[in-house]
């Protein structure tokens, strides 16, 4: 139903003032773009044209909801109808929501928008969890949000917007993949396609920071589907935060990977290719122009019956029949048509990010999975979830057919204590509890299948590998670990390790080697063991206090002086002093002997020693009268220097 709010009428709740019977009412919008509600309403008898002016709102249902309002901004009387332009009512924060000083500083998506419409009628959703800064000073809410001022909330968070009444949803994607799959290949009326190859890429010669290539004769990475185009796509492509230890510098960010030798450059490489192969660059780029209506009308529709559900933003899964792969294509723009509550036409390609913004023989691809704002672009990142969703995916499509390998439970009641839902079948199962943001589906915060799982919240007592060997007891915080423990930093170098009896830190900006270990050892010249802390020659050991990286020493010890003799100290019994016989014996914590050779004799030795600004001020000497091998009279005096 299309309904319009007199201009006064801010009752949203509720019916509007009169319903309307347009002839035309569409909404064409794209992915962080316009979206523009046209209509046009015969000079009717009854007189609902009358309600139509400017600001007056409309209700007009979209793939959003039935209930999604827009405010007349034109309308244009001819001699037969009113041709009217409207709005999200969202952009009227264009002008009555304006930012004097706002400054979100190191926050994520959901925390920046509620400090930009704190106090407004306006709110905000987002799932993107990239912590960014910005300040807006005097600037209009759509402006601060996607406007082409900068700083804007896209350009520093990135994400996709959704306009719903007066709240906006910007998540790191919108819309879904729903499981619904097109197949191409054949002439069908209403439909075209194009299929790009210049982007395609099947054989990558990965190329490191200055210059460095993979070592034997073959040093590319191929795509597995290589041998599926008439011709082989080789390009060059540079990783420039892939570097040689020899080639880093001390001061290297955690975005850029360490490699010790050339085999882990090698490794690092390969892997920087697998992963551009698993965010489709070995394939082409799709763009579909659909337009439902004359669909309907082909024998071949009911290929392309779940399009008719759709909404911007979701994905679709496209098969090629004649090169025999399946692409994924977005919904980037849609016509949604408010009168029959359907898409009308759609546009199914590539969003605005790109693996490569020029196509040279050489690519620049450091950044390929980086949106705006420095953040990541979710479809981009491959890897076990997207198998688990797959999996899952297509056992929910089983699971909506009641077919009886998988059964699909939902109480869609919101007020229910049971709301959610659970599909469960032979591909595993999912749980959830609320819907996706454009409310099409349910949001499967839980998921298991053979592959694996996820989950928001696990609760568990006790965590094991297949062999029981590694385990993990939550109730009692015992921990035992088979094997070794190693962790890295973001870039790939090594941090710590844990390995047999001792604890190891490594210099993580650098070339990832030893500083230091804490563990059990075996003393020299003995069978005893004693727990330790040490270094490798040519590294500090260091005792001292501080915060973060910033220590100042107060014992600190460098290896690099091989020659020096050991201080040793045995508190119980034994000598002080010394590693052979002489030196002072200790028993039970008492001396017993001050191990001096001399009957009689007169030593000065140094007792104390003073600093100021580095230099030493004073030394207190102490005047020792030894007779017959004991110890007569002491006397300290102290010299200025």
């Amino acid at each position: 139903m299309i309904q319009c709010y007199k201009p006064d009428n801010t009752d949203y709740e509720h019916n509007g003032d009169i319903t309307l019977f347009p002839t035309f009412c569409e909404l064409p919008c794209e992915i962080n773009g316009t979206w523009e509600l046209t209509m046009s309403h015969p000079l009717d008898s009854d007189g609902r044209w009358k309600y139509l002016s400017e600001e007056a709102v409309i209700s007009a249902p979209t793939f959003q909801s039935d209930h999604q309002l827009f405010r007349v901004d034109k309308c244009i009387k001819t001699d037969s109808s009113v041709e009217v332009t409207a709005y999200p009512i969202f952009f009227d924060s264009a002008d009555d929501c304006f930012l004097m000083d706002t400054r979100p500083t190191n926050r994520n998506g959901q925390d920046a928008l509620n400090i930009m419409m704190q106090g407004s009628k306006y709110s905000g959703e987002s799932d993107i969890t990239t912590g960014g800064t910005a300040y807006f000073v005097r600037r209009n809410l759509m402006d601060a949000i996607n406007g082409e001022d900068s700083p804007t909330f896209i350009e520093m968070w990135g994400g996709e917007i959704l306009y719903d009444n007066f709240k906006i949803i910007i998540n790191e994607r919108i819309g879904g993949d729903y499981g619904v799959e097109i197949r191409y290949g054949k002439n069908m009326d209403g439909l075209s396609h194009t299929v790009d190859m210049s982007d395609v890429v099947t054989r990558i010669i990965p190329v490191a920071y200055n210059g460095r290539m993979m070592s034997g004769n073959t040093p590319w990475v191929d795509s597995e589907n290589i041998d599926k185009y008439a011709k082989k796509y080789i390009r060059e492509v540079k990783f420039e935060d892939v570097k040689l230890a020899e080639d880093a510098s001390d001061s290297e960010d955690d975005n850029i990977i360490i490699c010790a030798d050339q085999t882990a450059l090698d490794a690092a490489l390969r892997q920087k290719c697998e992963d551009m192969y698993a965010a489709g660059a070995d394939l082409p780029s799709v763009t579909i122009e659909v337009t439902m209506i004359d669909l309907s009308k082909t024998e071949q529709y009911k290929d392309f019956a779940d399009l008719v559900s759709v909404g911007l933003g979701d994905t679709v899964h496209c098969y090629n029949y004649k090169l025999g792969i399946t692409t994924e294509a977005r919904v980037i723009k849609l016509t949604w048509d408010c009168i029959r509550n359907q898409a009308g036409e759609m546009t199914l390609g590539d969003y605005e990010y790109n693996y490569f913004s020029n196509l040279t023989s050489s690519l620049q691809a450091i950044q390929q999975v980086i949106g705006p704002g420095n953040t990541i672009i979710a479809e981009r990142v491959s890897g076990v979830l997207n198998a688990i969703n797959t999996q899952l995916r297509y056992q929910k499509n089983v699971a909506q057919t009641a077919d009886v390998r998988a059964i699909l439970f939902e109480d869609t009641n919101p007020n229910s204590p049971t709301y959610g839902a659970m599909c469960l079948g032979t591909q595993g199962f999912q749980i959830a509890d609320s819907r996706t943001a454009d409310g099409k589906d349910w949001d499967w915060t839980t998921a298991f299948t053979a592959k694996g799982g996820y989950a928001d919240v696990l609760i568990a007592g006790l965590l094991s590998d297949k062999t029981g060997r590694s385990y993990w007891n939550l109730d009692t915080g015992e921990m035992q670990l088979t094997g070794d423990f190693i962790q890295r930093t973001t870039s790939g170098s090594m941090a710590v390790s844990i390995m047999n009896n001792q604890l190891n830190v490594y210099d993580w900006e650098g070339a990832g080697e030893l500083c230091g270990s804490f563990g059990t050892v075996q003393t020299q010249g003995s069978n005893n063991y004693a727990s330790a802390m040490w270094s490798p020659k040519g590294k500090m050991l260091t005792l001292g206090y501080g915060s973060g990286q910033a220590v100042t020493p107060v014992f600190q010890f460098d290896s690099s002086d091989t020659g020096a003799v050991p201080f040793i100290v045995n508190t119980a019994n034994g000598k002080i002093f010394s590693q052979n016989s002489e030196g002072i014996t200790v028993e039970n914590g008492l001396i017993t002997d001050w191990g001096l050779s001399v009957a009689d004799a007169t030593i000065d030795a140094i007792i104390g020693l003073a600093w100021s600004g580095g230099s030493i001020t004073s030394i207190t000497y102490a005047t020792m009268t030894f007779s017959g091998g004991l110890l007569k009279s002491v006397k300290t005096h102290t010299e200025k220097q």
